[in-house]
């Protein structure tokens, strides 16, 4: 499983700052959730994301099969 928050802030034409803004989610996990895309979203962080943007969580989300991780997601 992968975050999708880097394509998410990106295609929304946002910065990371406004994101982390918008959200309410602290500033560390804002920007290691953007930078890092095995960075695990908790219940309340994807809870606060999906209320803010009005978004369901498939959109925050991507699964990826272990093979393909093995080789260098």
């Amino acid at each position: 499983m992968r975050n999708r928050i880097k394509e998410f802030v990106d295609n929304r034409g946002i910065s990371v700052y406004q994101f982390w803004q918008e959200t309410g989610i602290s500033r560390t996990t804002a920007y290691n959730l953007y930078n890092n895309s095995a960075q695990y979203l908790g219940r309340d962080v994807m809870d606060a994301i999906c209320s803010q943007y009005k978004i369901q969580p498939d959109t925050l989300l991507k699964w990826i099969p272990a093979q393909e991780l093995k080789n260098g997601d």
